[in-house]
């Protein structure tokens, strides 16, 4: 068993809380946060809205206490894909202080395909974030969310609350969940196509998806977002495969999807999931892909890789130009 004392001497310590009422989840959290504020330690809070108020009501001052940040993660970790990214800033801003990170990635309401980028993240956050002076608590709802998004937390985090204690997990098995969400993606046989071949073919691509964005509907901000996904998904096929990027666009209820597939192998699954700075032209590329799309699902294999980005349909408010 790992008490709060030895948790000062350990690097990254991720761990997740299975709550099953609101006094339990209010009880642990306030504690865990509060004894890193006593402990002069970044603290990051990142749950639902509703969540913050009440966390805000149980903390006590009306404004946060320095070295607090809450975030709504509904917003920031729409994409679980980029939450790692904010993760990795906020322990940076904080290099010489040790830092707790509180996040719900999996609140109920998830879709299923976005329960599967959560628990990704979580298996793929032990490696990133090893090394690093950062205490992770992740909160999983156990009396509102499915028994296998349950048993995936117990398999992705090697600690787990119980009784207010941590305690080390048994079910822990973080590689085998990665081979698990590794999992071909549903295409559309509607789709519309766009081969990409070589650096002359991106202009014309970039102007078949505004077509395809306007007959649609998408909004200009939309089309925007469009032309920079697909460029930089084709743009990375071309850099690092021998062959040609098939893009592809169809509307998905209210998501507008743009899937890129190729003959690579995407061997590094933590690539445009954290900020690579000015270096490395392909991570900036997925990384922009991340932060701008509302999920990003990828399978591969060694004969080639596809990758999903979902962007929020939201309607133009008049003609398109």
């Amino acid at each position: 068993m790992t008490t709060g004392t030895e948790i000062g001497q350990l690097g990254f310590v991720h761990s997740a809380l299975i709550y099953q009422s609101q006094h339990e989840y209010l009880d642990v959290v306030t504690r865990f946060v509060s004894e890193g504020l006593a402990m002069d330690e970044a603290v990051l809070v990142a749950v639902p809205s509703d969540r913050l108020a009440l966390l805000r009501d149980a903390l006590g001052p009306s404004e946060a206490p320095a070295g607090l940040q809450l975030v709504d993660i509904t917003e920031a970790g729409r994409n679980p894909s980029r939450f790692m990214a904010m993760e990795g800033s906020f322990v940076d801003d904080h290099p010489d202080r040790r830092a707790r990170i509180v996040s719900q990635l999996a609140w109920p309401g998830r879709t299923q395909q976005e329960l599967v980028a959560c628990v990704e993240h979580e298996a793929l956050v032990n490696g990133a974030m090893d090394g690093y002076q950062v205490t992770g608590l992740c909160l999983y709802d156990g009396s509102r969310l499915d028994a296998d998004v349950l048993a995936d937390a117990r398999a992705t985090h090697p600690l787990l609350w119980r009784g207010g204690a941590l305690q080390h997990s048994a079910d822990y098995a973080p590689d085998a969940v990665l081979r698990r969400c590794n999992r071909p993606l549903p295409g559309n046989p509607g789709a519309v196509t766009y081969t990409v071949r070589k650096s002359a073919d991106l202009s014309p691509a970039r102007s078949f998806a505004v077509n395809y964005a306007g007959w649609i509907g998408l909004s200009q901000d939309g089309v925007e977002d469009l032309q920079l996904v697909a460029t930089e998904l084709a743009s990375n096929s071309l850099m690092y495969t021998d062959g040609a990027c098939e893009l592809a666009f169809w509307r998905d209820d209210e998501y507008l999807v743009c899937e890129a597939r190729d003959t690579g192998c995407f061997e590094d699954p933590l690539v445009g999931r954290l900020d690579p700075g000015p270096c490395g032209p392909a991570s900036r590329g997925l990384y922009l892909v991340n932060a701008i799309s509302d999920l990003v699902r990828t399978h591969t294999t060694p004969s080639g890789t596809t990758i999903q980005a979902y962007l929020r349909f939201e309607p133009s408010s008049g003609p398109t130009g």
